[in-house]
């Protein structure tokens, strides 16, 4: 099943690149019904047109569809991010720092149920 699906997104993936391409191949296989019933010159057969005009707008569609993908993916791809930066004031670091009296009881400070003993876990006994 995984490979089918990336099997698939492959294909989605390709597909999208040969767009022109399959619009050319299209035009080829049915140039005959296109210049019979859809161009726009069929009238004029001088012009020798063999519907390639329906051909230009079909490729120019495509070209605008593409520009208008690419505009919006570029837009998703512009956000914009702010970020409030806080400046850390020097000047009042130094002022809290001198100003603060430190109690000498807290550098030798040691909790009262600290032991230097090994910490033995509870023994379940059997008898």
């Amino acid at each position: 099943m995984r490979r089918l699906v990336c099997i698939l997104l492959l294909l989605i993936i390709a597909l999208q690149s040969f767009n022109k391409a399959g619009i050319m191949l299209a035009f080829k296989m049915n140039q005959n019904y296109i210049a019979s019933t859809l161009c726009e010159n069929k009238d004029r057969p001088q012009m020798h047109c063999n519907g390639r005009c329906v051909l230009a707008k079909k490729l120019k569609q495509a070209e605008q569809n593409e520009e208008k993908q690419r505009v919006q993916t570029q837009e998703k791809a512009n956000v914009l991010f702010f970020c409030r930066m806080n400046r850390i004031k020097i000047a009042e670091c130094l002022l809290s720092l001198q100003s603060r009296d430190f109690n000498p009881f807290y550098l030798h400070f040691k909790p009262s149920s600290f032991s230097n003993d090994i910490f033995k876990p509870p023994q379940f006994r059997t008898a």
